[in-house]
């Protein structure tokens, strides 16, 4: 019976080095996520569930790709010289609060700008994600202007954006069950084999 307690803490070490560090993906699009922001569609948002749990996250990023197209502007005592100005698209959680995002247009005005982006999600502490469940909000963004107001508004179109998750995640308990009842099994078949053995003898 001793011998059995201590392999069962030995596949209990097992089952804690087993932790392994993973990029978790999830596409969302796959979520419902819409291809197009602007001014009156600016946000979209839903809870998800990445099916993991983790005991340690390093990073977190977006992998986004599409195309901003600037918005008109003028200044309050200039308003007949209007100037591109730039927009943005940006993607947070509610808890924990990070937020990460893009901007431009401007140089490429009346033409969309393309961008390609890994863009790390910053957030000071991410306790709140490791259990793999949070919501996520994209978002269409304006610069606030103190002396002038766009006239015309941008937009973005996204070709792809994907939620990256690094951290250390365990795995699942069923497999640590299963390892457990495997050596209690193998314990069992020697002690029949032993007592078997006793009495041909």
């Amino acid at each position: 019976m001793r011998r059995v307690i201590i392999a069962i803490g030995l596949v209990g070490l097992l089952f804690i080095s087993s932790a392994r560090a993973d990029n978790i993906e999830l596409n969302l699009s796959d979520l419902g996520c819409p291809m197009g922001f602007d001014f009156n569609s600016p946000y979209w948002q839903t809870d998800f569930d990445l099916g993991v749990t983790f005991t340690e996250i390093t990073n977190v990023y977006i992998d986004w790709s599409g195309k901003i197209t600037a918005g008109l502007a003028v200044l309050y005592a200039d308003p007949s010289n209007p100037f591109p100005q730039e927009v943005g698209i940006c993607t947070y959680f509610d808890f924990p609060s990070g937020f990460a995002e893009v901007w431009g247009g401007e140089g490429t005005y009346p033409a969309p700008e393309p961008f390609d982006s890994l863009s790390e999600i910053q957030a000071s502490t991410w306790i709140d994600l490791l259990d793999g469940k949070t919501r996520i909000t994209v978002q269409y963004d304006e610069l606030i202007m103190l002396f002038g107001r766009y006239i015309e508004h941008g937009s973005v179109m996204l070709d792809d954006a994907t939620l990256i998750v690094e951290g250390t995640i365990v795995p699942e308990p069923t497999m640590f069950l299963l390892l457990i009842t495997g050596i209690v099994g193998i314990r069992t078949n020697r002690r029949k084999h032993r007592i078997r053995m006793s009495t041909y003898h």
